[in-house]
């Protein structure tokens, strides 16, 4: 069965499919389908790259067409391919799809120490990191809309939506495997694993499911103190929870769960 992986910026979702790589999976991300499409042109990444982007400002999107095609070609033909894409999870829907979701804080942390090494991209602080990221899934969340009017941004999209704020990618990989195999066994169709560590433990009443209320990124145990607890005691990296209510967050907003509310 294929994967295909995304998530919000900074989740370390490349980490998390490269892993996969290592682990048997053919990978596929939209960074290569770029370079073949390249290739095939005679062209360098760069050449390619500015053509491209000349032609979107005129409202020209056929490249990203071409690579929405490759994908859903190498989807339908071959198994076992994890794909690193944002898109993937709609140009290849037989997959186990996984949306890896982080604290917007250390999203903004990763990526502002990794920028702080990049020649493409830098930030003068962490806020303005944190600001930059934001802004950017507003504009992805546009386009996406206005090419292919979908939000990627929706949780209701994934059959795993699992938080790597507190967990290494190795950790996610395992537990992507793990939860595949449940879901090829039929135990499930969408799960959500957080973090126990980002879970606010208020006074609540005990449950045998772990059910939060969602206000932008922020999770507060609504009900199952007694099971989240127990994982915490464990030392668990992740516990299955329930959506149990989920309000806009405002700008610090960095998904959209609003319905995944089950």
């Amino acid at each position: 069965m294929n994967i295909t992986i995304t998530g919000n910026l900074g989740s370390g979702k490349s980490s998390v499919a490269k892993i996969l790589k290592e682990r048997g999976y053919e990978y596929s991300s939209t960074g290569n389908i770029f370079r073949q499409l390249a290739m095939e042109k005679g062209l360098s990444v760069e050449e390619f790259n500015k053509q491209v982007n000349e032609a979107a400002s005129r409202g020209d999107h056929s490249v990203d067409k071409m690579i929405d095609d490759t994908t859903t070609k190498i989807g339908q033909e071959r198994d076992n391919v994890v794909f690193d894409s944002r898109l993937a999870w709609h140009f290849a829907p037989k997959s186990f799809k996984v949306f890896i979701i982080t604290d917007v804080e250390e999203a903004s942390r990763r990526v502002f120490h990794d920028s702080l090494r990049a020649n493409s991209e830098s930030y003068a602080s962490q806020d303005a990191c944190r600001k930059a990221l934001i802004n950017r899934q507003k504009l992805e969340t546009v386009r996406y809309k206005e090419i292919y009017d979908i939000d990627y941004y929706d949780m209701s999209n994934y059959n795993l939506v699992i938080e790597s704020t507190d967990a290494s990618p190795d950790e996610i990989a395992q537990e992507i495997l793990d939860k595949m195999a449940e879901y090829q066994n039929g135990s499930f169709d969408r799960m959500m694993e957080l973090n126990p560590s980002s879970v606010i433990a208020v006074a609540t009443k005990d449950s045998n499911l772990i059910e939060v209320s969602e206000n932008g990124g922020i999770f507060t145990l609504s009900a199952g103190k007694n099971k989240l607890d127990e994982a915490m005691t464990r030392g668990e990296k992740f516990v299955s929870v329930r959506i149990s209510g989920s309000e806009p967050g405002g700008e610090d907003s960095f998904m959209n769960f609003a319905n995944m509310v089950q």
